[in-house]
């Protein structure tokens, strides 16, 4: 199923019909607390914020907090437990320099920031079309079940260094990406320590430590998945 946010459906009800046509009983309108799609699929979901590039300005600027509304957004999309998150822009860049006052590399600069703190795909369209079209092709490609392969996981670490080595072990660890990885390594400075960490230290309290490298508190759901893999007991058949 492909749930629609109520507030997102009163807006732009076109997006909606197409859906509708194409998916049929596939497609509902829900009111959802984040996220303007929540794609639910046989192998996965994902949450889409759908933002156009006017949105997208506005809620760069800042609020009555002195941040834009666009971070505590995106903070509450991290914090959502589903497979994949993405932040879609819709709509000609050109307006950015047309019609605005705002600088360019500043917009640029904050997409780049979005998908590197929050490891947040981005995915752009050129108009509600577009997006739809989108959103058809991506709950379709959760529907379909790969043919199971026998493959390693991941690459091999050989030619690291050690300190990427270190990453790369960390980033082994469930949804745990190379930002988190990173902010783990510099607040407890080795492999030992963030597994000592993860064993011995409550979630919270990890959350709290690892903000000040990171810019920001990682998920709970994280953090707690990362501790369940750490404290699991492990019965491998021979």
């Amino acid at each position: 199923m492909i749930f629609m946010d109520s507030r997102e459906f009163s807006k732009n009800m076109r997006i909606y019909k197409m859906l509708q046509e194409v998916l049929r009983d596939q497609i509902a309108v829900r009111n959802l607390e984040v996220g303007d799609y929540f794609l639910d699929g046989k192998i996965g979901t994902a949450l889409v914020e759908r933002k156009t590039v006017t949105d997208l300005l506005m809620a760069m600027k800042p609020d009555a907090t002195g941040r834009g509304r666009i971070w505590s957004q995106l903070d509450r999309l991290a914090e959502v437990d589903c497979s994949e998150k993405i932040l879609l822009i819709e709509g000609w860049w050109g307006l950015i320099r047309k019609v605005t006052e705002w600088k360019e590399a500043s917009v640029y600069r904050l997409v780049e920031t979005i998908q590197k703190s929050y490891e947040i795909p981005v995915v752009y369209t050129p108009d509600w079309r577009g997006t739809g079209h989108y959103l058809i092709a991506k709950y379709r490609s959760l529907l379909e079940r790969p043919e199971p392969r026998d493959f390693r996981l991941r690459a091999s670490s050989v030619s690291m260094t050690p300190d990427e080595q270190a990453i790369y072990v960390i980033e082994g660890l469930p949804r745990v990406g190379p930002a988190l990885a990173k902010a783990l390594l510099k607040t407890y400075r080795s492999v030992k320590n963030v597994i000592d960490a993860l064993a011995l230290k409550p979630t919270e309290l990890i959350r709290s430590e690892v903000a000040e490298s990171l810019g920001r508190k990682p998920p709970e759901n994280v953090i707690k998945s990362a501790k369940d893999v750490v404290l699991r007991e492990v019965r491998l058949e021979d």
